[in-house]
C-alpha cells in the first residue's frame, strides 16, 4: 500500500487538509468542542475547533469535504466559495510539522448527528452551532492559552465575516 503523501509524520513534515466553515440559517458556524482531549500524548482542555480532514490518496477535495463533514458532524452541505488557508506547525515526534489547511464556506442542507463516526477522535467532541464571533474570540484566545497556531482558525473566520455582511 502506498502512503498518504497528504499526511504529516516524522519523515514526511508537510501535511495537507481541507476545513469547513458550516453557516446555517441562522449564521450560526457548526464546530467541535471538547472539554478535554488528548491528541498524541498531550491534553487540551476547552478548545473549539472547526472540521478538518486531512485528504486520502485518489480523493478530490469536494470529496474530502463532504466525507470529513459526514463523518465528523453528521452534516451534508454545499461548498459557496474558497475562503483561503491557514499553515500551522506542530510537534510530532521530535520534528515540526508543516500542516496547510484549505477552508471552504458551506451552506448547511442537512444535520443528523446519528451519521457521525464514532472511530475518530472527533466523535469524542460535543458539536456546537456558535456565533462567528463567539468563535473569531474563542480561538484567538485558545491559540495564546495552549501556545499552539493550530488552535487559531480566526483568520479564516474573519474571512467568512466580510463574506457574509459583505
Amino acid at each position: 500500500m502506498n502512503p498518504n503523501y497528504y499526511q504529516g509524520n516524522a519523515d514526511h513534515p508537510w501535511h495537507l487538509s481541507v476545513g469547513a466553515v458550516v453557516i446555517n440559517d441562522k449564521k450560526e458556524v457548526c464546530c467541535h468542542y471538547f472539554n478535554e482531549v488528548t491528541i498524541k500524548n498531550d491534553t487540551f482542555s476547552n478548545l473549539h475547533i472547526l472540521m478538518r480532514e486531512t485528504i486520502e490518496q485518489g480523493e478530490t477535495l469536494e470529496q474530502t469535504l463532504n466525507r470529513g463533514l459526514l463523518e465528523e458532524f453528521g452534516v451534508t452541505g454545499k461548498i459557496r466559495t474558497y475562503v483561503g488557508s491557514i499553515k500551522a506547525e506542530f510537534p510530532h515526534k521530535g520534528k515540526v510539522v508543516e500542516k496547510t489547511t484549505l477552508y471552504f464556506l458551506m451552506d448547511l442542507i442537512n444535520f443528523d448527528p446519528s451519521k457521525r463516526q464514532n472511530t475518530d477522535l472527533e466523535s469524542q467532541s460535543e458539536i456546537q452551532w456558535q456565533s462567528l464571533d463567539f468563535l473569531i474570540s474563542k480561538m484567538k484566545e485558545q491559540a495564546i492559552r495552549l501556545g499552539r497556531s493550530d488552535a487559531d482558525e480566526s483568520a479564516v473566520l474573519e474571512r467568512v465575516e466580510n463574506i457574509l455582511n459583505g
